[in-house]
């Protein structure tokens, strides 16, 4: 059956914007989604939400206003009120939810041994990646949006929830608060763990989230032998618990929450905490 398209049109989301960019720190070209708040700024501008794997993210949260989570929302039932905000989404070019070795290139540090990931080619870029989003993209939304540069959110899932430890503890001032959605700490033999235990793990921020599905370990239902030594390899609740107990002891001034989601998955935390880090990014002081 051939599906008849004629008089259809594309889809437009109001208030929404997209631009390519290109990056001096990393040499590549950026796809940036951004939602632009119909309300005024507040006194000292719109706080930021910057979200990783931006064609993924953007959907979960663009239908997500600051009123819809303070007043119709599960999430901000408990009567927290949220300024308005701009999310910047950033993605790659093509529009795919997930650019399997663009994320593992930008996303990641450098590898100190075998990284673990037998998929893509190329790793350790990081450093750069971070400087773009905090240079030079940065300077670009602000060159249009008024921002407020005390009230910026970094949220990642996966290997962007690896990012996202890596940003907390390697660039001061980056951002002031942090939501990592299942981070990848299996990366390269537990390569940002490891550092946490030889040395202090220095957050300089207020809030830091960290979140795991159980089910990415200890799954409810046996998932087969294979699967489970997958798993098992990976330990991703031990490895995030571990994490978030050494970053709260190094940071008492620090907000460190650490969530074991119970019957969630790997990618049901992205879903998990896309609205929830909007809320985390959005609320008023």
């Amino acid at each position: 059956m051939t599906l008849r398209t004629d008089g259809w049109s594309e889809v437009c989301l109001a208030g929404a914007r997209s631009f390519e960019m290109a990056s001096a720190h990393t040499g590549e070209t950026y796809r940036i989604l951004v939602r632009i708040p119909s309300e005024p700024p507040p006194a000292n501008g719109y706080p930021a939400l910057w979200m990783l794997d931006g064609d993924a993210s953007f959907p979960l949260v663009y239908g997500h206003s600051s009123h819809s989570i303070a007043n119709l929302s599960p999430a901000g039932r408990d009567g927290a009120c949220q300024d308005p905000g701009v999310v910047v989404a950033v993605g790659f070019p093509g529009g795919a939810p997930f650019d399997v070795d663009a994320r593992a290139r930008n996303y990641t540090p450098t590898p100190d041994g075998a990284t673990g990931d037998a998929v893509s080619p190329a790793f350790g870029g990081a450093a750069g990646f971070l400087r773009f989003l905090a240079e030079e993209l940065r300077e670009a939304i602000a060159g249009r949006l008024p921002l407020d540069p005390g009230r910026q959110t970094l949220f990642g899932f996966s290997y962007g929830g690896l990012f996202a430890v890596h940003a907390a503890l390697g660039q001061p001032g980056a951002f002031q608060r942090y939501w990592a959605a299942s981070p990848s700490l299996w990366f390269s033999d537990c390569l940002l763990l490891r550092r946490m235990r030889a040395a202090p793990p220095l957050v300089a921020g207020e809030r830091l989230v960290l979140t795991v599905g159980r089910d990415e370990q200890y799954p409810s239902r046996f998932p087969g032998e294979a699967r489970q030594l997958h798993l098992d390899r990976r330990a991703m609740v031990d490895a995030v618990t571990e994490a978030a107990v050494l970053i709260a002891a190094a940071n008492p001034a620090v907000r460190t929450e650490l969530v074991v989601a119970a019957d969630h998955d790997h990618f049901d935390m992205l879903l998990h905490g896309a609205r929830r880090a909007q809320r985390l990014a959005f609320e008023a002081r």
